[in-house]
């Protein structure tokens, strides 16, 4: 070996030491610029997104208006019968999460999926009276999506919150079957229909007498994680709670009446 070969070997093991005692900082993935915290988004960044915070809805965790906290639900609970039995979300799906999260979709933006995940490791952290979990599934996507995605994001998400929890992701007990119109389109009561019987459980006995934690990217009227929680239940778990990066808005709940 050549004095100048040997030379960059020995600085190249020196560096390769130096990063492994002191690693870089990681780079927030949304910006590029400003270091990430806790292996997620830089501060600057988080601040964009719109945290939900109380009053909520006891049952789906939406934001209330002030003058109907007392009623401890909000209009679309009051309404609606759901198979999980509570659902909460970290932020609103709007401004920056909305644009996240379709550079996650539809970008194939793997880094940034597992650093929005870190923002529902925070929302355990803060509320770890949310329940205790057996495992962890994410809410499917269909195999032609998922094909042309590279990854269910709602896996994505799941990767922290199994290194926080200490407990399984399975992927492979519950699988959509039925490639369904996309729920953006749809009325709310359509929403509902067009995912009944979308959803099958290849592995029920996995499920016996477990508490579920179903993690999704989006809840909107609840209707793909309520059928997913029927049919979870249905296969034999014994209670499933929903956590969902973030939340859709639904303006006619902020109306003055």
């Amino acid at each position: 070996m050549k004095l100048a070969d040997l030379k960059k070997l020995v600085t190249e093991i020196g560096q390769g030491a130096v990063e492994l005692v002191f690693p870089a900082e990681p780079v927030c993935p949304a910006c590029g610029r400003e270091p990430g915290l806790y292996r997620g988004l830089g501060r600057q960044c988080l601040k964009r997104i719109v945290l939900i915070v109380p009053p909520i809805c006891n049952l789906c965790g939406r934001m209330l208006r002030l003058n109907k906290a007392s009623d401890g639900k909000c209009q679309e609970c009051c309404g609606t019968a759901y198979y999980f039995s509570k659902a909460r979300a970290v932020a609103m799906y709007e401004g920056a999460l909305r644009e996240y999260l379709a550079e996650v979709k539809y970008r194939y933006r793997p880094d940034l999926g597992m650093a929005l995940g870190e923002l529902m490791v925070e929302w355990l952290k803060a509320y770890p009276k949310y329940g205790k979990f057996d495992l962890i599934i994410p809410v499917p996507i269909h195999p032609q999506k998922l094909a042309i995605r590279g990854y269910n994001q709602a896996e994505l998400l799941s990767i922290p919150l199994q290194r926080h929890l200490g407990i399984p992701v399975k992927s492979d007990i519950i699988i959509r079957r039925k490639l369904t119109e996309t729920q953006n389109a749809l009325d709310r009561e359509s929403r509902f229909s067009n995912v009944r019987q979308a959803f099958q459980v290849v592995r029920p006995g996995a499920l016996t007498g477990k508490c579920v934690l179903l993690v999704d990217d989006i809840m909107t009227t609840g209707a793909t994680a309520s059928e997913v929680s029927r049919m979870l239940l249905r296969a034999g778990a014994l209670d499933v709670k929903l956590l969902t990066l973030a939340a859709g808005v639904i303006d006619k709940q902020w109306l003055h009446q």
